[in-house]
């Protein structure tokens, strides 16, 4: 094997590892004050939820870039937990709005904690090369992301 081919192998085994330490850490899901256990992707769903209020379930799905049939049942699992509700919307009958529960404002805060916690820590590693380094991982993980789509995409096809 050359050095790139090495290098990408120790990248692929470093998102392996931190992929495995989230999914460790959350494994029976996190209690944000409702009785209720929440994986990550139900939390973000819900902080999304928060963030776009009232959003129907084709421009939440977009907006989480997952396709419409996953955010479904996201929803209607969070619904029946009584963190989500829906809604029609005033001048379309047909279409369903999504929006936060009491229950689900109450996530959607104690998620934003956790996050302004881990935020906290990032930046006393970092310290003053903290900008730097938040521009340096989101560059790198959106282009990780686009290419294992890509080649996701591509597997599909062969």
């Amino acid at each position: 094997m050359n050095d790139h081919q090495n290098a990408f192998d120790r990248m692929q085994d470093l998102v392996l590892a931190i992929v495995e330490l989230i999914n460790t850490g959350h494994k029976d899901g996190v209690d944000y004050g409702t009785g209720h256990r929440l994986s990550p992707v139900e939390a973000h769903t819900i902080q999304a939820v928060g963030d776009n209020q009232g959003l129907n379930l084709t421009a939440l799905a977009k907006a989480m870039n997952v396709t419409k049939a996953t955010m479904s049942e996201r929803v209607k699992k969070l619904t029946r937990q009584g963190l989500l509700r829906k809604s029609m919307a005033l001048d379309n009958r047909k279409e369903i709005l999504i929006t936060l529960s009491e229950k689900g404002r109450l996530v959607e805060k104690g998620h934003e904690e956790a996050h302004r916690k881990m935020f906290k820590l990032f930046a006393s590693h970092y310290g003053d090369q903290t900008e730097e380094q938040l521009e340096l991982f989101n560059r790198a993980f959106s282009d990780y992301l686009a290419l294992a789509r890509s080649i996701e995409t591509h597997d599909k096809t062969d």
